[in-house]
C-alpha cells in the first residue's frame, strides 16, 4: 500500500456533498428492490436455491477433508473471532487514515465515527424490521459434516433457526461500500476480499446460507447506498463527528508540542499504539522475543532511552516542580501511547482471544508466522548494516551461538524463595529488552513460568512482589547499560543483537513436539522439542506458508515503524 490514500481526492464521488441526488437514490433503492424480489420470485427463487444447495456442500466437505481443515473452520467460526475480525478491520482503518498526514487523519477518525453509526443503525433496523424464517443448512439438510465431530471443543457456530440475513456479511459489505469511494478501489477490494473471507467459516459451518449474504445482505448495502450516494446523510453526520473529534486531536497535539520530545517520530498517536499492540502481543508467547519485536518495530533506542531517563535528573526534576520538563525528559507521550497499546495487545489475546490457544491449536501455523517475520528482519538487518568485516564477525558469531544456546535451554527444578522469585524478576527484564531474548522462554527455563502465570491469574501479591521489584531493578539498571553501550558501540551491538536475534530462529521453528502442563483448567506450554518434518501434509503446507506470510507480514511492519523503522535500530557509529 505505497500510495497515499486521500479522502479529500476523491469528493468527485458525491458522498461528502451536502446535496440530494434523486438519480442515484432512485437507482440503488431499485437495484435493492429488484435483488429480493428476484429471490421472492419462484423461477428465479429456484436458481438461488440450487445455487445455494451447491455452494454449501462444496464448502461443508472441506471439514471432512482434513483435521487441519476442520481447525480452521473451528477457530474462525468461534464466536471469538468476531472480535478478532473486527480487530483486524480497526487496524488496518487505522493504518489507512494515518498513513495521509493530520488533516487526513482528522477527517479519517470523523468519517469512522459516521460509517460506525450508520452500521449501528442499519443493523439495528435489519434485525427488528427484516423477519424472513429460514433455518440454517444443518438443520434442513441430512448428511452434514459437523466441526464438533472432528473438533470436539469447537464453538463454532453451526445452525442458527433464523438465519436470513447474515449479519457479518452485511457489516463487512457495509464498509466495503463505504470503504471503496472513500479511498479507492484498492482498499475497495481489500474489504470485499475480507468481506469473503469472514463470511465463508459461517456457511463451511452450515451456520448461513449463501444467499443469507448475497440477497439478505445485499438487499439491506444496496438501501444504504441509496442513502449514501443519493442523500447529504453522510457529510451532515461526517460533520458532527468532526466537530467533537477535531477538538479531541487538538488536545493531542497541544500535548505534543507541550511534553512531547522533539523530533522524535510525528504527531499521529496511530502507528505507536499499533506497534505497542505488536510488542504486547510478542509478550504473551514463548520464544518470541519483546527486544526483537522493538527493534523490528524501529522502537528499541527510543524504548531503551525513555526506560533509562528514570534516574536522578528526573527525580531533580520533580522536587522542583518542573513537571512539563519532568514529563518531556521521559518521554511521557511516547511511553503512554506504548504502554496503551501494549495494554491493549495483552488484554485482547489474553482474554477475548487468547493467543496462547492458538498457539496450542495451531502451533505450525502461529510459530510459523513468527518464524518468517523475525527471519525477514534478520536477513533486512544484516543487509541494510552491511556484512561484518574482520573483528566484527565475532560479535555476529557470539550474537548467534547466544540465540541458539537460550533455545536449547531445559527447563530445571528451582527454588520459590523470595531471593530467587526476585531474581526471576531481574532475569525477565533482561530477556525482554534484549533482541532475541523471550521473557516467557526464560520463565520456561527457570522452572516459573506456569508459577507465574497462575500467581497473575490469582493476583498472589506474595509472589508477585517480589518478582515486579526485580523486574524494575533489572529495566532500569540495564536501559542505562544499553543506552550507553548504544551510543558508543552501536555497530558491534547491532551485530550482537542481529545474532541473537538469527540463533533464536530455533525457538519458534513451527515444526516441534510440545509438552504442556494444565492449571485451572487451562494448558501452558513447558518444554518443546524441534524437529525436521518427514511428511508433506497439511500442518507442513500451513506452516510454511505462514513462513511467507510472516516474511511479507515484515515489508508491512516496515511501513508502519516509518519513519523510525528506517533505522530500524540504531546506525553503526562513524
Amino acid at each position: 500500500m505505497g500510495e497515499q490514500f486521500s479522502m479529500h481526492d476523491r469528493a468527485d464521488t458525491g458522498i461528502f456533498d451536502n446535496r440530494w441526488d434523486l438519480r442515484q437514490l432512485a437507482l440503488w433503492t431499485g437495484a435493492a428492490l429488484l435483488l429480493f424480489a428476484s429471490w421472492l420470485f419462484p423461477p428465479t427463487r429456484a436458481l438461488w436455491d440450487a445455487v445455494d444447495l451447491a455452494f454449501f456442500r462444496m464448502m461443508n466437505a472441506t471439514v471432512a477433508l482434513d483435521s487441519s481443515v476442520a481447525l480452521f473452520w473451528a477457530l474462525t467460526g468461534d464466536r471469538r473471532f468476531d472480535y478478532f475480525s473486527a480487530l483486524i478491520v480497526l487496524i488496518l482503518y487505522l493504518y489507512i487514515i494515518s498513513r495521509g498526514g493530520m488533516e487526513q487523519l482528522r477527517h479519517g477518525i470523523a468519517y469512522g465515527g459516521a460509517v460506525s453509526i450508520i452500521l449501528l443503525v442499519v443493523i439495528a433496523l435489519q434485525r427488528e424490521w427484516i423477519e424472513y424464517p429460514r433455518m440454517s443448512p444443518t438443520l434442513m439438510l441430512d448428511a452434514t459434516h459437523s466441526i464438533q465431530s472432528w473438533i470436539p471443543w469447537s464453538r463454532a457456530k453451526e445452525a442458527a433457526p433464523n438465519s436470513f440475513p447474515g449479519d457479518h456479511a452485511t457489516v463487512m459489505m457495509l464498509l466495503t461500500l463505504c470503504w471503496w469511494p472513500a479511498f479507492g478501489r484498492r482498499i475497495g477490494l481489500l474489504a470485499l476480499a475480507l468481506t469473503f473471507a469472514f463470511a465463508l467459516p459461517r456457511m463451511a459451518a452450515g451456520a448461513h446460507w449463501l444467499t443469507d449474504a448475497m440477497v439478505g445482505g445485499g438487499f439491506v448495502t444496496l438501501l444504504t447506498a441509496a442513502l449514501i450516494f443519493g442523500t447529504p446523510l453522510l457529510h451532515y453526520l461526517t460533520g458532527g463527528m468532526r466537530f467533537v473529534t477535531d477538538r479531541a486531536v487538538d488536545l493531542w497535539l497541544v500535548a505534543i508540542e507541550k511534553i512531547g520530545s522533539a523530533g522524535e517520530g510525528g504527531p499521529s498517536p496511530v502507528a505507536p499504539f499499533l506497534r505497542g499492540t505488536l510488542l504486547g502481543v510478542s509478550q504473551l508467547m514463548p520464544g518470541v522475543s519483546g527486544g526483537s519485536f522493538a527493534l523490528i518495530l524501529g522502537l528499541y533506542r527510543r524504548l531503551i532511552r525513555a526506560v533509562a531517563s528514570f534516574d536522578t535528573e528526573l527525580l531533580r526534576l520533580l522536587r522542583a516542580g518542573r513537571l512539563v520538563d519532568a514529563m518531556r525528559h521521559v518521554d511521557l507521550v511516547f511511553v503512554v501511547t506504548l504502554i496503551a497499546g501494549a495494554a491493549a495487545g495483552i488484554s485482547f489475546f489474553s482474554r477475548v482471544v487468547p493467543v496462547e490457544l492458538m498457539t496450542q491449536e495451531l502451533p505450525e501455523i502461529m510459530f510459523g508466522l513468527f518464524f518468517g517475520l523475525i527471519a525477514a528482519a534478520t536477513a533486512t538487518m544484516l543487509r541494510r548494516h552491511g556484512l561484518p568485516h574482520g573483528f566484527d564477525w565475532l560479535w555476529l558469531a557470539l550474537g548467534v551461538a547466544a540465540g541458539v544456546s537460550m533455545a536449547l535451554l531445559t527447563p530445571v527444578d528451582t527454588p520459590s524463595e523470595i531471593w530467587f522469585l526476585f531474581l526471576c524478576g531481574l532475569t525477565v527484564a533482561v530477556a525482554a529488552m534484549m533482541p532475541g531474548l523471550s521473557a516467557a522462554l526464560m520463565l520456561l527455563v527457570l522452572g516459573k513460568y506456569a508459577a507465574t502465570i497462575e500467581a497473575v491469574a490469582r493476583v498472589d501479591f506474595a509472589y508477585l512482589a517480589p518478582f515486579i521489584a526485580g523486574a524494575v531493578l533489572g529495566a532500569v539498571v540495564l536501559s542505562r547499560v544499553l543506552s550507553a553501550l548504544l551510543a558508543r558501540h552501536a555497530q558491534p551491538m547491532m551485530l550482537a543483537a542481529t545474532g541473537i536475534m538469527g540463533g533464536s530462529l530455533l525457538a519458534v521453528w513451527p515444526f516441534q513436539h510440545r509438552e504442556f502442563i494444565e492449571i485451572g483448567g487451562t494448558r501452558h506450554l513447558i518444554t518443546t522439542e524441534a524437529y525436521l518434518p518427514e511428511t508433506f501434509d497439511m500442518g507442513v503446507v500451513m506452516g510454511l506458508g505462514a513462513m511467507i506470510a510472516g516474511a511479507l507480514a515484515y515489508r508491512l511492519l516496515l511501513r508502519l515503524a516509518a519513519p523510525e523503522a528506517a533505522a530500524a535500530g540504531p546506525r553503526p557509529a562513524a
